[in-house]
Formats: structure tokens, C-alpha cells, sequence
């Protein structure tokens, strides 16, 4: 039976062979006929546009570029017109008085300075520095600047009080009092260190100056702001 089968397929086989060989010359003869023939066929559709790529990604720095020449020097400026002199200079206007004794005077005038001032729209910076003594119990001394004799106005007087409250405290003692005073007219200003009384307490024992130097300073300077 396989015998068989096997017969008839060689036999199927040999018969496709011939008709494809047949087949293949007239398909041969038929293509040389239909070379100079054929039509040319509709245009295709457009295509469609294509999506934006992906941002590329950053470069690389680039190497480091070699050190350019030095240049050469510049010209030398020519020296500038020399500048008005400043309105500060037009003040350097002082005084300095110093003396070294004691004054035991418990009320009046201690020592006056007799100063030139130049301006009327100026002030008068004053610095009294001294010692300073008081011996009461239970009392106060003022010691205070005049200018002409009447204490300053403008804009307070400039002045030191001292106070004590019993004997036990009996000491010399350097000190200082310092300020401005506006509203001086310009000429001649006698300025004078004084001692009085606190006000609300009685006479006491006070002096001035003891062992040491004292020194009235007075300064003729510009307005405040």
C-alpha cells in the first residue's frame, strides 16, 4: 500500500513540473508583450508628518582657553587741580586756659578765660576738667560755665553737681564737665568756671582744685544739624 502512494506522488509531482515549464514560457511572452504597455497608477496619499525628536543633551565643556599677552602699562593721569579750601578750616577758632591752685570759695567765680569769637552763626564748645571737693553732711555743690556772666540758654546751662551725705566721705576727687552753647554773639566772651549752691540745699563747704592742673577749654565751631 505505501508502495502505491509513494508511486503516485512522484507521478503527481512530474506532472506539476511540465505545466509550470510550460506556464513559465508563456508568462515570459506575455511580460516582454505588456513591457512597452503599461499605465502609470495614481498618485499615493501624503504621508503624514513625523513627531518632533527629543531635546539633545548638553555638550561637554569646552577645554580651557591658553592665557592671553599682557598688555601694555597705561598712560600716567596728569595730577588734578588742587580743591577749594572746606568751610571746617574757617572754624579752627580755640582757646586753652590752665592754672594750677586751690580755691576754697564756696560761692562765686572760681577762674574766667577771655575769648574772641569770630562768627555770630557758630557755637562755643567748652571742657572744664579739675578737682573737685566737697566736705558736709548731707549736702550738694553745683559748679556750673558762664559766658558774660550769665549761664547758657542755648539750648541748657552746662554744669557738674556733686553731692554728700555725711562727713565720712571726705575726698578730693578729679572731674569734668563738658557741652555746647549756640546763640553767642561774636566778639569778646569772658568764659568763667563758677560754684554755687544745688537748688533745695543750704550753703556748704566746697573748694576747687587741689594738686593738680586745671584747664578751661573753649572751641568756636560750626552749628549743630
Amino acid at each position: 500500500m505505501k508502495a502505491a502512494i509513494s508511486v503516485l506522488f512522484v507521478l503527481f509531482c512530474l506532472l506539476l513540473t511540465s505545466e509550470g515549464a510550460a506556464n513559465g514560457d508563456q508568462n515570459v511572452s506575455t511580460s516582454t508583450e505588456n513591457t512597452n504597455t503599461c499605465l502609470q497608477g495614481s498618485p499615493g496619499l501624503p504621508g503624514r508628518d513625523g513627531l518632533n525628536g527629543l531635546p539633545g543633551r548638553d555638550g561637554l565643556d569646552g577645554a580651557k582657553g591658553d592665557m592671553g599677552m599682557t598688555g601694555p602699562p597705561g598712560s600716567r593721569c596728569q595730577k588734578g587741580d588742587a580743591g577749594e579750601n572746606g568751610t571746617d578750616a574757617d572754624h579752627r577758632n580755640w582757646k586753652q586756659c590752665a592754672w594750677k591752685s586751690s580755691d576754697g570759695r564756696d560761692i562765686g567765680l572760681i577762674k574766667d578765660c577771655v575769648f574772641n569769637k569770630k562768627k555770630d552763626d557758630t557755637a562755643l564748645r567748652v571742657v572744664y576738667q579739675g578737682n573737685f571737693h566737697l566736705n558736709c553732711d548731707s549736702c550738694c555743690k553745683r559748679w556750673f560755665i558762664t559766658f558774660n556772666g550769665a549761664e547758657c540758654s542755648g539750648p541748657l546751662p552746662i554744669d557738674s553737681a556733686w553731692y554728700m551725705s555725711s562727713h565720712s566721705h571726705y575726698t578730693h576727687r578729679h572731674g569734668a564737665m563738658e557741652g555746647y552753647c549756640d546763640n553767642i554773639h561774636k566778639g569778646t566772651i569772658r568764659v568763667g568756671v563758677n560754684i554755687g549752691n544745688c537748688p533745695g540745699y543750704g550753703n556748704s563747704n566746697g573748694s576747687t582744685g587741689w594738686m593738680s592742673v586745671s584747664r578751661l577749654i573753649i572751641e568756636e565751631v560750626p552749628q549743630s544739624q
